[in-house]
């Protein structure tokens, strides 16, 4: 039985001397391993189109408990995103962050942000600390850890500087905030780990936006850089906090950013 797909490619792994093993993550299926014989002869019609970062169309047969590709066509290969080590290696932090979330449920909101975020990065028509920003915390939120950031988790104020909450996902006014007398790494009232890091007003803004925007619009926004290096390092704790794991992929994006 033949089963059409269509994802992108995650990972590819290479296998004796010419097959390849690949991870897609599909909008039919969520995520699924398929081997794909021959892959890297350079006369071997499924060659491109199985490559890592491809967006591709995938006939899939299988035989026993494995997945083989029997054909394929490429849709999108983005590229541009091999311009860059900076480029490269943002795609390569999405793709883990894809590779650790997606499971064998379909999930199209994900795949599109994902989509939407290598074409940006190809492209080169934003910067990459705004599109890593928009990635991270969206991608938290389709997952299930949406964080509440519109309004203050006590009073629902709406201007000013904010704490944002990593662990609860929430913010709270500077004036809430001195009332409870918290410090930077206490135990809040629900039993959670508390980490606060502060925002201004113009990174909470976009917080929101980022989380409530539709994913075509998603970076259609405008900050100072000053709001933006303050929202980098909230999305970026957010997602390692939230998944409680470090990415190798993350930390070298820093180090060739630096």
């Amino acid at each position: 039985m033949l089963t059409e797909v269509t994802g992108l490619v995650l990972r590819s792994v290479n296998l004796g001397e010419a097959d390849r093993l690949i991870t897609v993550f599909t909008k039919e299926m969520g995520t699924v391993s398929a081997l794909v014989k021959g892959a890297r002869s350079l006369k071997n019609r499924n060659m491109s189109a199985t490559q890592q970062f491809c967006y591709s169309t995938l006939v899939l047969f299988k035989k026993g408990d494995k997945y083989w590709v029997r054909e394929s066509n490429l849709i999108e290969s983005f590229f541009g995103l091999r311009d860059t080590i900076e480029g490269l290696s943002l795609a390569g932090y999405i793709v883990e962050v894809l590779s650790d979330v997606t499971t064998e449920e379909a999930e199209g909101e994900l795949l599109r942000l994902a989509l939407n975020s290598l074409y940006a990065i190809s492209e080169k028509k934003y910067p990459l600390g705004k599109i890593k920003a928009a990635f991270e915390i969206r991608a938290t939120s389709i997952i299930g850890f949406m964080p509440e950031v519109l309004t203050c988790r006590d009073c629902d104020a709406t201007h000013g500087d904010f704490f944002f909450d990593i662990m609860g996902g929430n913010i709270q006014c500077a004036a809430c905030r001195k009332k409870a007398q918290l410090t930077h790494m206490d135990i809040a009232d629900d039993g959670h780990r508390s980490i606060v890091t502060i925002l201004s007003e113009g990174a909470k803004i976009a917080l929101g936006y980022l989380v409530h925007s539709p994913i075509e619009r998603i970076f259609a926004f405008g900050i100072s850089d000053e709001d933006m290096s303050i929202l980098e390092r909230a999305t970026e704790e957010y997602i390692v906090n939230q998944l409680e794991r470090s990415f190798k992929s993350l930390e070298f994006y820093k180090e060739v950013k630096r």
